[in-house]
């Protein structure tokens, strides 16, 4: 499948709506509100660390840019999607805030924002989407004053571990190094996993997952720290979100008692989280 761009994919009129429509009302027999969990701990991040100037980047529709706002947090963000950018400033004005706390630049490489010029730069569900995730935290970094805060999400590899499927075959084939194993291993350890479902099978319109948009390999919570410190980066917290009570494959049985059981389990500080949960926002300190 052609990569795309992740801006081309959010550009379009369906995912503007999708994703501004998550952070409206709670309704697991509709969706699963992981964005909202997580909004939630960027929030109490904020509240902790009480940064004065705060920028989103790749704030999407703007919803929860608008709900930081209204907490009396000083943000302004930016969306390298045009069509995301006008739906957020459409939000603004209904929520009568001014639609100039928004505009279009580029996540990956910002211009609009000055050099050690802003106290936190929050990244939901947007860095991963770069076609070099590292150089796209190098660039943020700058942007932020000594001691600045990079507060973003990240996808969870190890959540492949308990999916059942073949990120899970995946994963243990790298682990296992099966490519190593002689002819007779190879074809017994391929009788273990033929059971494991094939996930790609899955097709939907607004999935991102499937859209062959650059989908950057998801971070290892157990070694995240150390690569972060490489970039400049301390990383002073770790919270897990988006929680799953059972294997994946188990919602097509039941959507809502699947995710009514994953919502009740959600728990930023949870130890399950290293596993039961596909993604984790890491609170890191500028060092350097």
């Amino acid at each position: 499948m052609k990569k795309t761009n992740a801006f081309q994919f959010f550009n379009k009129d369906t995912s503007v709506k999708h994703y501004s429509d998550m952070y409206k009302e709670l309704r697991l027999d509709i969706r699963y509100p992981a964005n909202v969990k997580r909004e939630q701990i960027f929030v109490k991040l904020l509240q902790k660390h009480k940064s004065k100037k705060i920028v989103d980047a790749g704030c999407g529709t703007g919803m929860p840019l608008i709900d930081i706002k209204k907490k009396g947090f000083n943000i302004i963000g930016y969306d390298k999607a045009r069509n995301m950018v006008s739906e957020a400033k459409e939000n603004l004005i209904k929520n009568r805030l001014s639609p100039d706390l928004v505009f279009y630049d580029d996540f990956e490489n910002p211009k609009k924002i000055k050099n050690n010029s802003v106290d936190c730069i929050l990244g939901m569900g947007a860095f991963y989407y770069a076609k070099d995730v590292n150089k796209t935290l190098l660039k943020q970094k700058r942007k932020l004053k000594k001691n600045g805060r990079l507060i973003f999400s990240l996808r969870n590899r190890l959540f492949d571990v308990i999916t059942l499927n073949n990120y899970t075959k995946n994963f243990l084939d790298e682990i296992y190094e099966v490519k190593k194993l002689k002819k007779e291993w190879k074809n017994k350890y391929k009788d273990l996993t033929k059971n494991f479902t094939d996930r790609k099978k899955i097709k939907s319109k607004i999935n991102i997952d499937e859209a062959g948009v650059y989908n950057h390999t998801p971070h290892n919570p157990l070694t995240v720290t150390d690569e972060m410190a490489k970039l400049g980066l301390s990383v002073e917290g770790i919270y897990f979100y988006h929680f799953h009570a059972f294997p994946p494959v188990f919602d097509a049985f039941d959507p809502y008692y699947y995710r009514k059981n994953s919502w009740k389990i959600e728990n930023p500080s949870d130890w399950r989280g290293y596993f039961l949960a596909s993604a984790f926002v890491i609170d890191c300190k500028k060092i350097f």
